[in-house]
């Protein structure tokens, strides 16, 4: 097989990004937009060592849960990948995936523990409490509110993202109006001479909004800017954040300026109020974040007697929420904003059972079991998972129970094969945050092995 070669395919499964996986000859061949259970003519555009990817030139033979996508920018953006999928048909195969990931990086039995059926989401579209749209300037000066393709850097013009929180959408577009209006300059990595590069709105569940325009710099251009967004409706709060790193992964990094109005918005899950400022972390899905949470608390099984460590806590997400259960919560993150926020959120709740404390997870953990013992453990890391000084401390100190949130199947498989060294998986509960995507959430259940 080589590259422009084509043949008809069998898709036999979906892949961790959503992509349809066929096999010639054993080797995997990653189709977009291909479903399980379709044969589609493909032509072959990349070979490497262990696998290949083709694209389609034609269905053959399709299936019922193909379903028409509504989003008008869905092929060139990439940001959801699984619109064309019936929605209860992918979260059978967002269940699918988990396991198959299971399957590939551990040498666990996925039938010897319980995986339930995923949680579906209340509503798959108007979900996300948060955009950080790149800006873009036009020829004829306007500016544009934009999505970054998939996989590329380049842009996507993007009015309406079905996604978004519908308020999102209204104050981005009206923005964007306004900077055009007023002449405002947009900077990229390209054309650095700019001012504006991104625009991000954040909202709770009152539809209070906070914004945060990321600029090169605090120019007296964008007064007029911030005057005619603070009349608005929605808009609590207003940010400049100072960032001339043009690295994708470094947007929301530099010196936040506080503008107008109020410095966060509240967002109350259950009894807890957290407050969200622009540089701190939150679940995207607020309904399915109340749901994480409750899931959370019941697989602990707190008697008011145990002490829970949470690393990776940022603002005390899952920390405050079960604090009323437990005897003391200690927490840990790296990202100084988000341990400020976390104690500001302690006191604002007047809840008094909790330590925060700022640093690398490992090297804190470490420090903290050398002093004082726990009885669970709560872990919430990012895509990336644990890494293996973290891995290290946990087999070490042998807590009774261990909680794992993950929003990564493979990276969650690899921690839990060398887990699984000391401790028994006793559940994974399943949780779909990102409807349109193949993202799956899941709450790993591990109890040390006798």
């Amino acid at each position: 097989m080589k590259e422009n070669d084509e043949f008809i395919l069998d898709i036999k499964r979906l892949g961790i990004n959503g992509e349809g996986i066929g096999f010639y000859n054993k080797l995997a061949i990653f189709v977009d937009n291909a479903i399980p259970g379709e044969g589609h003519n493909v032509k072959i555009t990349k070979v490497m060592k262990n696998m290949a990817f083709a694209e389609s030139l034609e269905i053959k033979h399709n299936v019922n849960y193909r379903q028409e996508v509504v989003c008008p920018y869905y092929a060139e953006c990439g940001g959801c990948n699984t619109m064309h999928i019936s929605y209860d048909k992918m979260c059978e195969f967002k269940k699918d995936i988990l396991v198959e990931a299971i399957k590939r990086y551990t040498k666990l039995n996925p039938k010897s523990f319980e995986i339930k059926d995923i949680i579906k989401a209340p509503s798959t579209s108007g979900y996300r409490n948060r955009c950080i749209l790149p800006l873009r300037q036009t020829d004829r000066d306007n500016v544009r509110t934009c999505m970054i393709k998939e996989g590329t850097n380049h842009y996507v013009d993007v009015d309406e993202c079905l996604v978004h929180n519908d308020i999102i959408n209204d104050l981005t577009n009206a923005i964007a109006k306004i900077a055009s209006k007023l002449k405002i300059s947009v900077s990229s990595s390209s054309k650095r001479d700019g001012i504006l590069r991104f625009l991000s709105v954040r909202v709770n569940e009152k539809d209070d909004a906070l914004v945060t325009f990321v600029v090169t710099e605090d120019a007296e251009e964008l007064k007029k800017l911030i005057i005619e967004t603070s009349k608005l409706e929605h808009v609590k709060g207003i940010y400049l954040l100072l960032n001339n790193d043009f690295n994708q992964g470094a947007i929301l990094q530099g010196k936040l300026v506080h503008k107008f109005g109020d410095e966060f918005i509240l967002l109350t899950l259950g009894n807890i109020k957290y407050k969200l400022y622009p540089n701190t972390f939150f679940q995207l899905n607020t309904d399915q974040a109340l749901v994480l949470n409750d899931i959370v608390l019941k697989k602990l099984k707190l008697s008011r007697k145990e002490k829970v460590l949470d690393i990776y806590c940022g603002v005390g997400f899952i920390s405050l929420y079960i604090a009323h259960m437990s005897k003391e919560v200690v927490g840990i993150e790296y990202e100084k904003a988000s341990i400020k926020a976390a104690n500001e959120n302690a006191e604002l709740n007047k809840i008094k059972n909790t330590r925060f404390y700022c640093g690398d997870a490992a090297k804190v953990a470490k420090t903290l079991f050398e002093k004082e013992s726990f009885d669970a453990v709560v872990l919430d890391p990012p895509r990336t998972g644990l890494d293996n000084d973290m891995i290290d401390v946990l087999l070490e100190n042998e807590v009774k129970k261990i909680i794992y949130v993950s929003c990564n199947p493979a990276t969650l498989a690899k921690n839990l094969d060398r887990l699984g060294s000391k401790y028994n998986v006793n559940s994974i509960d399943l949780l779909d945050m990102f409807p349109g995507t193949a993202h799956i959430e899941s709450i790993t259940t591990l109890t040390l092995k006798k």
